[in-house]
């Protein structure tokens, strides 16, 4: 039975160049609706060069070639952190960003991060959307939005729901993985010989 809720799984420093290509593939609004400010390329490969895998947190959904459909950035500091959110438009409207807020949530929830932000255009109605729909406090500045949750201590729950999401993602990535590699191998063998 296959799974209809997204699963993000954890991303490592290996996997630079697929968020590079992500926010690549971003069109110009989207890029500037995620960024606060139209960026060229050349200033998002140097914004993917700079991330830090080792101070913060990334999460992603990706699709059947393993490309990332969604991406959360998780930005820390001792108590509080701060989200960056983005799903390319052919994957909008399948619970991605939701998804991508719940995880990187019970991740900061665990680590004793009592504040989670979100800053944004005002005009940025899918990040508005996201915001109201997890109960964010959002306070309108302008042209601006600063959305904030304050977020329980962690418990024996939060951390059983960490680590049965970390193992559903993993799991699901390395099903993907065997009906890739098994689609390979029937194209292989479905070749006609010499």
């Amino acid at each position: 039975m296959k799974s209809t809720t997204p699963l993000p799984v954890r991303l490592s420093s290996s996997a630079r160049p697929a968020l590079e290509a992500h926010f690549l593939s971003l069109a110009p609004e989207d890029r500037r609706l995620r960024f606060g400010s139209t960026l060229g390329d050349e200033l998002v490969r140097e914004y993917a060069e700079r991330l830090d895998f080792e101070r913060d947190a990334f999460f992603a959904v990706t699709d059947a070639e393993f490309a990332i459909a969604g991406v959360v950035h998780v930005a820390c500091t001792e108590r509080t952190a701060e989200l960056g959110v983005s799903v390319v438009e052919g994957a909008r409207g399948r619970g991605i960003g939701n998804a991508l807020f719940a995880r990187a949530v019970i991740h900061l929830r665990n680590r004793g991060v009592r504040t989670v932000h979100m800053h944004c255009l005002s005009e940025n109605g899918a990040m508005m959307h996201l915001a109201r729909k997890n109960g964010m406090r959002i306070v309108y500045d302008g042209g601006e939005s600063q959305a904030q949750l304050a977020l329980d201590a962690p418990n024996a729950g939060s951390y059983l729901t960490e680590w049965v999401g970390e193992q559903r993602a993993h799991s699901a990535e390395s099903a993907k993985r065997n009906r890739r590699l098994a689609r390979g191998w029937l194209t292989l063998f479905a070749a006609p010989g010499p």
